[in-house]
């Protein structure tokens, strides 16, 4: 005789009433933690734009660095990827308590690192040390660095922790009852009858709706944000279609319908997923001014004038993009297809 499963450490699912690990790991914990290290390594590289206090006030605080090294990404950008994160986790079955605590752990990593290799220096506010740099002040002052970033730490994690948890939370018994067993004609059934057609065409299109999204909010900011901006596409755009259009191409399991309408139908998704950047590139790089600067060859169009270095500037992007988008997705196609050939020996 076996005895039923302990209710402490399990939850219901909602699907069939059937219980479910608190905590656990699978495919979704995954794509959300990869979205999050992705965001986390782009705030690390383009960190000494978004110090709190960039001017350093006399010659010792050069050398003598005491403090944390604040950002307002830390106060920004990243809480609110935490959270988005969070309460999508948190609505969807498969989401556990394993990711609000994995999650809420990244940033104080990521940020206390960062404060670790980033010293003030003559030439700029803050810097990141080379390896040398950094080993020798380690040697000279390393205990005191090392306890101030730790102590910082500590508050970041119960900061991103309360988000985290406060969001998942909010996903898992708010967000999650409007999904889970919905009427069918009501607009959340019907939604989520299409989600679960496909859950992995709804996860690239999600993916793209918060990459773009954001890029967009980053862009209408300006300043320093639209510094971070560039930087996104850059170096985050590329890899992340590169991802996403290699998922959309793992989601048909059934061999490619003959004809020409089904090839642009199988094939058109990553043209369509990298030529959408081209409107927020257009508004992030700004290839129309009022006048002409020395040196720029420049069409009147009206009252404004265009400038073809920038219009180059967003084709070469646009190009990239679309390189990026169909490596990702044939990759994937070609894979599948020699597991197909194998299989079918």
């Amino acid at each position: 005789m076996t005895s039923a499963p302990s209710t402490v450490n399990r939850v219901l699912s909602g699907r069939n009433g059937t219980p479910a690990p608190l905590f656990t790991w699978n495919r979704a914990h995954w794509i959300g933690i990869g979205a999050l290290m992705m965001m986390l390594a782009v705030l690390i590289w383009g960190a000494s734009a978004f110090i709190v206090e960039p001017e350093a006030v006399s010659d010792s605080a050069l050398t003598d660095a005491n403090g944390f090294v604040w950002h307002t990404s830390m106060a920004t950008f990243w809480p609110i990827a935490l959270a988005i994160t969070n309460l999508i986790l948190g609505s969807i079955r498969t989401g556990s308590l394993s990711f609000p605590v994995a999650s809420a752990l990244l940033g104080p990593v990521g940020f206390g690192l960062t404060n670790l290799r980033m010293r003030p220096t003559r030439q700029f506010a803050n810097a990141y040390l080379s390896n040398g740099e950094w080993l020798e002040l380690m040697r000279a002052d390393g205990p005191r660095i090392v306890m101030q970033t730790f102590v910082a730490c500590v508050l970041l994690l119960v900061c991103y922790s309360a988000i985290a948890f406060a969001c998942y939370a909010i996903g898992r018994y708010g967000l999650r009852t409007l999904f889970v067993n919905p009427p069918p004609a009501s607009a959340s059934g019907r939604m989520l009858t299409w989600i679960r057609r496909d859950t992995v065409r709804f996860g690239c299109l999600l993916a793209l709706a918060i990459m773009y999204g954001l890029l967009l909010t980053l862009t209408l900011i300006g300043g320093d944000a639209a510094f971070m901006g560039a930087i996104m596409i850059n170096f985050a755009l590329p890899p992340a279609l590169l991802v996403i259009c290699g998922a959309w191409a793992s989601r048909d399991n059934k061999q490619p319908q003959p004809g020409v309408a089904a090839l642009l139908k199988t094939y058109a998704f990553p043209l369509i997923a990298a030529l959408a950047a081209v409107p927020f590139l257009m508004l992030l790089i700004s290839p129309f001014d009022t006048e002409c600067a020395l040196g720029v060859t420049c069409t009147r169009l009206g009252g404004v004038f265009v400038q073809w270095y920038a219009i180059e500037t967003i084709g070469f992007f646009a190009l990239v993009y679309v390189i990026a988008s169909y490596i990702g997705f044939l990759s994937v196609r070609v894979v599948r297809w020699i597991v197909r050939r194998v299989s079918s020996r």
